[in-house]
């Protein structure tokens, strides 16, 4: 009997690759499950948790169910019927991005402002009454979908996506390709960008804004975007960031506070310097589990954006490297095997999906631990938060639906390497 097309001999590969990742996920979540029990306990926002200790650990355990849903239908639904539908969505996106930012005055719905939610100084909440959820989150889906399917649309305007950035040719453009490559190539997919990335801003939420931006031009150097057109965009909008940075007191003081945390440790290097102070009580083998001192009555936000310092204080630096070794492998185990995928579609799907959640983990860690400055953005599996896991596990089944469309295939697919289509 013949082989299936995409099969070999034994387990199929993408069958151990896909469970590796699905495993590595569902150890994450249930590493937050256990952490909450500690980083939940001492919540000083609301004095009805005092007297119910694993508040957060329920509510993270209901978050599951919807994730666990979300990433199954993303996981099974058929990417391809769904492009149909790709400007609709966009269009919703941008309509909760803008709502997240919209009260309607003397509207509320159980106590709050509709349909956007004012918390801690920034708009990015969508108030439905029975449900809250983070708008911006929504349009990390949206940004991946859409960037995916336009730079399959185009892909006969971009170059090959080989990473040869250093040979000269490719700053050398023909005077006939040029309209073409620059408008469908690179300025049309710019502008899905920058329309994302720009309502994000408006909450003001600049690190998603920074996020967002960084994997949406991943996505479109891999798929063979012109670095003549791509480094003078990129080096303009890391100029404008940091000009909005620098003329923005609240932000700029950030930047201070982590450069000199020791000294801003009473004003805004507050919660970093905690975090650092966390890290250093929890030594090599950490103070054990619901020992902390920080989370306790010091450290805020701990189990949310700081939650990875809890680790640290709890279960010790060998712990905490384990974390960041499996977001490393997550990495490594996908990335090996985007190569197989068939088409640019597919290959943009995965590949987004995996550098929002990767490069989400390392900017949370990265802040925690003092190497980037603060800013307010979730550890992708552990941290508290409903739109966090359901995004997160969205991103996952997108991923995983991808990596598993070069077996759906009824023959046998070339790999996918970036040449560009013959017209």
């Amino acid at each position: 009997m013949s082989e299936r097309p995409g099969s070999s001999s034994g387990f199929p590969r993408f069958d151990t690759d896909a469970g590796i990742v699905v495993f590595f996920v569902l150890v994450l979540a249930t590493f937050g499950l256990v952490i909450q029990t500690s980083a939940g306990q001492y919540l000083r926002e609301s004095m009805r948790l005092e007297h119910d200790p694993l508040y957060t650990f329920r509510m993270q355990l209901i978050y599951l169910v919807p994730a666990m849903i979300a990433g199954f239908f993303f996981y099974k639904v058929n990417l391809q019927k769904l492009r149909k539908y790709v400007w609709w969505i966009v269009g919703l996106a941008c309509v909760l991005l803008i709502c997240a930012r919209v009260a309607i005055p003397g509207v509320k719905f159980f106590g709050s402002t509709f349909p956007g939610v004012e918390v801690n100084g920034s708009w990015r909440w969508i108030n439905l009454g029975f449900l809250r959820f983070q708008a911006s989150d929504f349009a990390k889906i949206t940004l991946v979908f859409a960037l995916a399917h336009y730079l399959a649309e185009a892909q006969r305007f971009l170059q090959h996506a080989k990473i040869t950035w250093w040979k000269p040719k490719h700053f050398c453009i023909p005077t006939s390709e040029f309209l073409g490559d620059l408008f469908f190539g690179f300025i049309n997919p710019c502008l899905i960008i920058g329309l994302l990335c720009g309502l994000v801003a408006l909450g003001p939420d600049l690190g998603t804004m920074a996020l967002c931006a960084a994997v949406g031009f991943s996505m479109l150097f891999l798929s063979g975007a012109r670095l003549a057109y791509l480094v003078p965009v990129v080096t303009a909008g890391l100029a404008a960031f940091s000009a909005v940075v620098y003329f923005w007191p609240n932000r700029l003081k950030r930047i201070t506070a982590f450069l000199d945390p020791e000294g801003t440790k009473l004003e805004e290097g507050y919660q970093l310097w905690q975090a650092l102070l966390a890290f250093g009580g929890g030594g090599w083998k950490g103070e054990g589990l619901g020992n902390g001192v920080q989370y306790r009555y010091f450290l805020p936000e701990a189990h949310t954006d700081f939650v990875f310092a809890v680790v640290g204080e709890e279960l010790g630096f060998v712990f905490a490297s384990t974390v960041v070794l499996v977001f490393l492998l997550i990495f490594l185990v996908v990335i090996f095997r985007l190569r197989r995928i068939p088409d640019v579609f597919y290959f943009n799907i995965c590949l987004g999906a995996l550098l929002f959640i990767v490069l989400q983990a390392l900017i949370n860690m990265g802040v925690v631990t003092g190497m980037l400055p603060t800013k307010g953005m979730s550890l992708p599996f552990v941290s508290y938060g409903g739109s966090n896991i359901v995004v997160m596990f969205s991103l996952t089944g997108m991923m995983l639906n991808a990596m598993r469309s070069w077996r759906r295939s009824a023959f046998p697919l070339p790999a996918f390497n970036g040449e560009r289509d013959t017209v």
